[in-house]
């Protein structure tokens, strides 16, 4: 069986994520991956030789699947602002998977010391800023919008989701997934130029 497949990595890989969410990622041990995942500790090391090896790894797999979810979203929408509105939600729980959203402030104390990581974490922004640039210039195309710097537009609004949503997963109160996707659009029809009574996305006024 090759090291790159099989139900057992999938599980290694689950289990692993499960243990970052629930006690943070320097306490992490092989051993208690494998009494997560039901499997003996050789049957990690089969997969993963270290430890640096398996945290790459789920990083990598919750990564991937993020980015599917919200690339999927861009699809959703009458209109451009719909659309965007859409993106925006699908990275904000309890839309996005909370832990999967966890998962990633717990892998940012690993950038410093790890540029896989680091990499990983870039090119999650790059991704995710190009969704909004392209979202951006085909409302500017219709003439939905009206601004000249759609990548501005679209760094701005990509800070402004990452740091409502640091404070929701931070279980600040006043902070639940309805209220940042509230201040996000109402920051984002300034910036796009919007006028007119807001839409509906997914049966909500916005």
């Amino acid at each position: 069986m090759s090291r790159d497949g099989g139900p057992s990595r999938r599980s290694i890989i689950d289990a692993t994520a499960r243990l970052v969410v629930a006690q943070g990622v320097e306490g992490i041990r092989i051993r208690q991956v494998a009494a997560e995942a039901g499997l003996s500790t050789g049957a990690v090391l089969y997969h993963f030789p270290d430890q640096d090896a398996l945290l790459l790894a789920v990083h990598e797999d919750a990564v991937g699947r993020y980015l599917a979810t919200r690339r999927l979203a861009c699809e959703q929408g009458a209109t451009p602002f719909d659309r965007i509105t859409s993106v925006a939600r699908a990275g904000v729980p309890p839309w996005a998977d909370r832990d999967t959203i966890r998962l990633f402030y717990e892998m940012h104390g690993r950038t410093a010391r790890n540029s896989e990581h680091a990499g990983l974490l870039a090119r999650l922004w790059t991704a995710e800023h190009s969704l909004y640039v392209d979202l951006i210039e085909a409302g500017i195309a219709s003439g939905d919008f009206v601004t000249e710097a759609a990548a501005d537009v679209a760094t701005q609004l990509l800070g402004l989701e990452d740091g409502l949503v640091l404070q929701q997963v931070s279980e600040n109160p006043g902070f639940d997934g309805e209220v940042v996707v509230r201040m996000f659009t109402q920051a984002a029809r300034v910036l796009l130029g919007i006028a007119g009574p807001a839409s509906a996305v997914d049966g909500r006024v916005l």
